[in-house]
């Protein structure tokens, strides 16, 4: 197995275990985006939301992601198009109705640039008046450094037995630098590093605006209490 594939399959494991710890926020996607039948979704990982969003419903849902090993791992759903390619240079045409960023996906556009790249290419693929939904969190912020530790073990029939994931953070300015590495059995299954920019650096709704974008509202916590720590913002296409 490639290292992109055990990232693929480790990247699920882990979804599966920690998100259920937390708010499942496929329940408030799909209330968002009931109304509308083309849905984006960016950063749509091995198809967590954008499979949820594609069924029961007959719509067309475009779900992109830059990892082809992620995508081959989503759900064969009827409406629902797999794309690989980069939110920065969308490789689209088209005027979708609604763009969901779900899950902090911007927060991996670590410098202003990247994210102004990733918000005007989305206005380009929306149809004037087209709605987009930001998904992003605080507790990066709040981040301190750490050397190696366990933050999960579970076991993964994929995997071929237990799984441990081991983190180690570094702070920056602007962002953490997570470092993680996945390990059976004493030996590293993969590593993987993630920047994740902090909330406090992103100034969406300055970029919003400059990337043709009118901010609508913004919900904390999927319009609940349950994951205060995540903001949603809704910005509406004006030109």
């Amino acid at each position: 197995m490639t290292p992109a594939q055990w990232e693929a399959l480790l990247y699920d494991w882990h979804n599966a275990h920690r998100l259920r710890r937390q708010r499942n926020d496929t329940a408030y996607w799909a209330r968002l985006t009931e109304q509308h039948d083309t849905v984006l979704v960016l950063g749509a990982g091995t198809g967590r939301v954008a499979s949820t969003l594609a069924h029961p419903v007959r719509r067309r849902v475009t779900a992109v992601d830059l990892s082809r090993e992620r995508l081959a791992r989503m759900p064969r759903t009827p409406g629902l198009h797999p794309v690989c390619g980069d939110m920065r240079r969308l490789p689209l045409r088209g005027s979708h109705a609604t763009a969901v960023i779900p899950y902090s996906t911007l927060q991996l556009l670590v410098t202003p640039h990247d994210r102004q790249r990733a918000l005007a290419e989305t206005a380009r693929v929306l149809a004037p008046g087209g709605s987009v939904h930001i998904d992003v969190s605080e507790s990066f912020d709040a981040r301190t450094e750490t050397d190696w530790e366990l933050g999960l073990a579970e076991p993964s029939h994929e995997a071929g037995g237990p799984v441990e994931e081991w983190q180690r953070h570094r702070l920056h300015a602007d962002h953490v630098v997570i470092e993680k590495q996945f390990r059976r059995s004493g030996r590293v299954l993969t590593e993987v590093t993630e920047r994740w920019a902090f909330h406090s650096a992103l100034n969406l709704a300055e970029a919003l605006a400059q990337t043709g974008f009118e901010l609508v509202g913004i919900d904390r916590g999927y319009g609940t209490d349950l994951s205060p720590h995540r903001l949603i913002y809704h910005g509406r296409r004006t030109h």
